[in-house]
């Protein structure tokens, strides 16, 4: 008996958080992005997206991300990327989807593509608040689709 509660704390004592043990920054982001994409196939249309972000290391983080591109042709795209930091920049890249709704004579018509994304990004952080211009290059249907945005998001 006397063994199995020296074991039972030993083993609280590991998976208790200790304060001076806990990260210095905070693992989770929030962001919403506005932006602007180049002339070609998003036809120059403005764009709106929401991000999250998990830091899984001090320089590595993971990104899904959702936008929608509003121009002449609406497009949503939904991506995940890995990217990874050194000081204030970072560098991401990862697959994604792209897909429209086309509206013909003969009716509405829904298109996916694959797509890869690029990018690179600026972090400046002001408390809990992240503020962070981007450039990114989507790589889709054999063409490229650059786009250039900020987004703005709290760490927690």
């Amino acid at each position: 008996m006397r063994n199995a509660a020296i074991l039972a704390l030993i083993s609280l004592a590991l998976v208790a958080p200790v304060k001076g043990a806990e990260p210095e920054h905070h693992l989770n982001s929030v962001s919403a992005f506005l932006g602007v994409t180049s002339e070609g196939r998003r036809q120059r249309a403005s764009t709106l997206g929401l991000e999250y972000e998990r830091k899984l290391s001090e320089r590595w983080f993971i990104t899904p991300a959702i936008e929608h591109a509003f121009g002449d042709l609406d497009f949503s795209i939904v991506a995940v990327t890995l990217g990874y930091r050194f000081n204030r920049w970072a560098v991401y890249a990862g697959p994604g989807v792209e897909w429209a709704q086309h509206e013909h004579v003969d009716g509405t018509e829904t298109g996916s593509e694959f797509l890869f994304r690029t990018g690179v990004l600026y972090e400046l952080e002001v408390g809990h608040l992240i503020v962070s211009p981007h450039a990114m290059v989507d790589f889709v249907a054999d063409e490229k689709v650059g786009v250039i945005g900020v987004t703005v998001g709290i760490n927690f």
